[in-house]
């Protein structure tokens, strides 16, 4: 059995649009403790991790472990069609194999989408180690990755000191975009450095990870030639993570 409650439908769309960026499957496996998921892209250059603890909803009842699998473009139009004030209902089915959502605000809507076969074997969490870890504001990665857009299709990453570098060059030119550390106007309120690193990735992956986080701030973690980790919080206690594999840099 599963059941959950959410008074909130922002927070909905929040898991919806992040998980909606680079996958067309959802596999989310629920149980006692939460809702998570751990995922590759198609192309397995990038993976997304989610965890929803049960304190995200207002009521929360897992009796045992499921395999929820759904298609991604289905969630998605519902999701559209939710009202700002809805109280929404989450409830698995498994005689029908269907996961009911039901809507209530000036009507009470139920959508029950098909569950997708799930994969034979579950994806594990990575977890590489890092040499750079930095905190900033959403907006300004955000900044950063459509002005690296202007002219380049991958964005160079250098951490060094208290400067974080973000640079890309393409036919048409150049362009460097350099946070710092400390002030009261700085965008980059944490820098925490093991070893400087530079590593590059692409900037179309980055683009559409950047259009999908929500809330103030970014975490951000790499180290030289290895992923890059990008991580923002859900609802408080919730959390989505995207690792990128980085670009070989091409001499």
């Amino acid at each position: 059995m599963f059941y959950a409650t959410l008074d909130s439908t922002k927070t909905w769309k929040q898991i919806v649009d992040a998980l909606a960026t680079l996958l067309t499957e959802i596999h989310l496996v629920v149980s006692s403790s939460g809702i998570t998921l751990t995922q590759y892209d198609s192309s397995r250059a990038a993976m997304v991790n989610m965890e929803l603890p049960r304190s995200v909803f207002q009521q929360y009842t897992c009796t045992e472990e499921h395999d929820i699998c759904l298609g991604v473009a289905e969630v998605v139009k519902v999701s559209k069609r939710m009202a700002g004030d809805d109280r929404l209902v989450f409830n698995l089915d498994e005689s029908e194999k269907r996961f009911e959502i039901k809507m209530i605000g000036h009507a009470e809507r139920t959508f029950k989408l098909q569950l997708l076969t799930p994969p034979e074997e579950r994806t594990q969490k990575i977890t590489p180690s890092f040499d750079v870890q930095a905190e900033l504001l959403t907006d300004a990665f955000k900044h950063v990755v459509k002005d690296i857009g202007v002219v380049s299709n991958h964005l160079k990453i250098t951490a060094s000191s208290d400067t974080l570098t973000f640079s890309g060059a393409g036919d048409t030119g150049e362009v460097e975009v350099v946070l710092k550390r400390g002030g009261d106007e700085s965008s980059l309120f944490n820098l925490s450095i093991v070893n400087e690193a530079t590593s590059m990735y692409a900037l179309s992956y980055l683009t559409e990870i950047a259009k999908a986080i929500s809330g103030d701030s970014v975490t951000l973690r790499m180290a030289a030639y290895k992923p890059i980790l990008l991580e923002f919080s859900i609802a408080e206690s919730g959390g989505m993570r995207y690792l990128l594999a980085p670009r070989v840099e091409r001499r």
